[in-house]
């Protein structure tokens, strides 16, 4: 086992001394985003189609959402998604005096020339929105609806986008890693908690995505767990899946095993790493900021945020895609689970599957 130097092994100090990875819009790029806005409500009025996209039946793809001048830039951000550092943050999205529809539709649009949208829930919605919502103290919260921290994770999909229409008051900055550069850390200080880390772990799915039926609403299949790895590395490329929370959350089910020592000793290891500065970008979100960030090399957290002194409904509010990419890596065997059903190279893959699963 050696460590990969590649771009995608970066640390916070790097991406802070190059700006490669940011790209800032122009007036021009501008004014050419808001027409294909036009030309796709335009295009959709003529086809009788008005009314799908206003439900939120139908989004943009490249064909309905043109950008002549901006495609080549987002053309190259994908190669770099895949290839370089594994982290673009697109600055300067004309959100402001637009309506959250509209801002939907441009954000997928732009998403669109990238990859293509997977869904994030049950019902096959493509673009979530991110704000508090008071579920900060309930057991099966979602991370977009309350607003304490984050630890760092990553989500079932190629790519994940944040796009910022609003700050929060106060916090929830966006904290980002490079899981590989993590990794070859820790396999030149302790080699044998990498080599744990390449074994399976216990997961549970989130309670929210799936419909059950019965009296006991409260019961949680046994199938809803799966087993993975953090590490893998399929034909030289590696990846990383990770969410310490629903590996513990698994070590509540009475049938799943318990964590060995020694697995228990890598997790709290990746952990500690995991809080480095050394490793931490912090991202400060603007309106009109959209980070993207690669699942297998980049992992990323949120802190705390509060919005007590905001004005009424001018609280945090981000939107969320989800993105399977052309040129993704080749996946192990070993995810292929719930999320991942195609591992191959450029699998339209990630989201929540279609139909849901019905529980009896």
């Amino acid at each position: 086992m050696q460590p990969l130097d590649i771009p995608a092994a970066w640390d916070a100090g790097t991406l802070k001394r190059d700006a490669s990875w940011i790209v800032r819009l122009d007036d021009a790029q501008r004014a050419e985003m808001l027409a294909a806005l036009d030309y796709f409500k335009s295009d959709a009025q003529a086809r009788g189609l008005t009314a799908q996209w206003l439900h939120g039946n139908m989004t943009p793809v490249p064909e309905t959402f043109p950008l002549p001048s901006l495609a080549g830039s987002l053309r190259q951000a994908r190669i770099d998604l895949e290839d370089k550092y594994g982290l673009i943050l697109i600055r300067g999205i004309p959100v402001d005096d637009l309506a959250l529809k509209d801002i939907h539709l441009l954000y997928a649009g732009l998403s669109s020339h990238i990859g293509t949208l997977r869904p994030q829930t049950m019902f096959g919605e493509v673009v979530q929105d991110i704000r508090d919502s008071g579920q900060a103290a309930l057991r099966e919260r979602r991370g977009s609806k309350h607003n304490r921290a984050l630890s760092f994770h990553t989500d079932p999909c190629d790519v994940i986008s944040l796009l910022c229409i609003r700050p929060a008051h106060t916090g929830g900055t966006g904290l980002f890693v490079s899981s590989l550069a993590i990794h070859n850390a820790l396999l030149a200080s302790h080699p044998e908690h990498v080599r744990t880390l390449y074994e399976d772990f216990t997961n549970t799915y989130q309670d929210y995505l799936f419909v059950r039926t019965g009296s006991n609403q409260s019961l949680i299949p046994e199938r809803a767990t799966y087993a993975m790895p953090t590490f893998t590395a399929e034909q030289g490329r590696f990846a990383c899946k990770y969410s310490r929370f629903y590996i513990d959350q698994a070590q509540e089910r009475p049938e799943v095993p318990r964590l060995s020592p020694a697995q228990t000793a890598a997790l709290d290891a990746w952990e500690d790493a995991l809080q480095d500065e050394r490793w931490r970008l912090a991202i400060d979100y603007e309106p009109g900021d959209a980070v993207f960030s690669n699942n297998f090399v980049c992992l990323h957290a949120r802190s705390a945020f509060s919005d007590a002194q905001a004005e009424p409904g001018q609280g945090r509010h981000l939107l969320r895609v989800w993105l399977a990419v052309p040129n993704s890596r080749p996946l192990s065997e070993r995810y292929r689970h719930y999320f991942f059903q195609d591992t191959a190279a450029g699998a339209p893959r990630g989201g929540i599957p279609m139909p849901p699963i019905v529980y009896d």
